[in-house]
């Protein structure tokens, strides 16, 4: 008795439903590739201004006194995750509005520090 309940439910159900059609997507064609580019956009932008603050001479003179080669650094920046770029753009994008404001030069090169420390931290995780 159960069984034929639930097998006529589930019919009533199939037959009830409504027809669904391939073009009846959520999300367009369009509206994914507009995304997808935008996310693309932004991933670029993300990476130019980290590549910027790691070309400045204050982060030349940071890495140098960490001792890690900057060179190599800057070429794995491209291998982070957007979460991990995303973070190091907000720091980077803090440098260079407000590299002076403020700041002596000691503690804008502690600053550099520490963002050429967490570059160095993500790429090791990020290879793990």
């Amino acid at each position: 008795m159960r069984m034929s309940l639930a097998l006529a439910a589930a019919a009533a159900a199939t037959l009830c439903a409504p027809p669904a059609f391939p073009q009846d997507h959520l999300l367009t064609r369009e509206t994914a590739q507009a995304r997808l580019a935008a996310a693309a956009a932004e991933r670029r932008h993300a990476l130019e201004a980290v590549d910027r603050v790691l070309a400045s001479p204050e982060a030349a003179q940071a890495a140098s006194s960490v001792g890690t080669d900057l060179a190599a650094m800057r070429a794995a920046v491209p291998a982070l995750s957007d979460a991990e770029l995303a973070d190091l753009y907000v720091r980077a994008a803090a440098l260079e509005t407000d590299p002076v404001a403020g700041l002596d030069p000691d503690i804008k090169m502690l600053l550099t520090i520490f963002l050429i420390v967490a570059i160095v931290i993500l790429v090791l995780r990020a290879v793990d």
